[in-house]
C-alpha cells in the first residue's frame, strides 16, 4: 500500500486510486479506474534439475497414468488444483509440499521424508511421520492418488 496524502489533507491508498477519492468521490463508484492487486500465482510445478534418478507413476486417482521425474536431492511432491499429484519448485509454499522424495548420490538411496502441508502422504498404508527409506515397488499415497516408485538409479547403476 503506497500511502498518499492529498492537498485538502486526506489520506488514501496511492497504488488503488490515482487521485483522492474523497475529493473526486466518482472515483470510488468507477471500479474501471480502482487498480486492485493480483493474488499469488499458485505454486508452479516442474521438473526437478539434474538427471533422473527415478519416477513416481500415478496407478490410481486424477492422474492416472502419469509418471513423475524423480531428481538428485529433493524432490517435493503435492497435489495440483484438479487434485493430481505433481512435483513441485523448490520455490513451493511449504503448505503444498505433501512429501519429498530424496536420491543421496552419494550412497545411492532414497529416502520418504514427511511433507510440511497439513495433509499427510501414506507409504504402503502407514503415514510418513518420520523419514523412511523408498524401495522399488512401494506405494505411495497422495490425497486420492496412489503412486508406485520406480527407481533408475541405486547399487546397479547411478550417474
Amino acid at each position: 500500500m503506497k500511502l498518499t496524502k492529498c492537498e485538502q489533507g486526506h489520506f488514501y491508498d496511492g497504488e488503488k486510486y490515482p487521485a483522492c477519492p474523497y475529493c473526486n468521490t466518482d472515483l470510488q463508484a468507477d471500479t474501471a479506474i480502482v487498480r486492485t492487486r493480483t493474488a499469488a500465482a499458485p505454486a508452479e510445478t516442474g521438473t526437478p534439475e539434474g538427471p533422473v534418478t527415478g519416477w513416481m507413476v500415478v496407478l490410481d486417482g486424477p492422474a492416472r497414468g502419469r509418471d513423475l521425474r524423480l531428481g538428485v536431492g529433493r524432490t517435493f511432491l503435492g497435489l495440483d488444483g484438479a487434485e493430481g499429484p505433481v512435483t513441485l519448485n523448490p520455490d513451493a509454499p511449504l503448505g503444498a509440499r505433501m512429501a519429498t522424495v530424496v536420491y543421496d548420490e552419494a550412497v545411492s538411496l532414497f529416502t520418504l521424508l514427511p511433507g510440511s502441508s497439513q495433509q499427510l502422504c501414506y507409504l504402503a498404508g502407514e503415514a510418513v511421520l518420520e523419514p523412511q527409506p523408498l524401495l522399488a515397488g512401494q506405494e505411495l499415497k497422495l490425497g486420492a492418488s496412489t503412486l508406485r516408485f520406480v527407481p533408475l538409479c541405486g547399487s546397479a547403476f547411478h550417474w
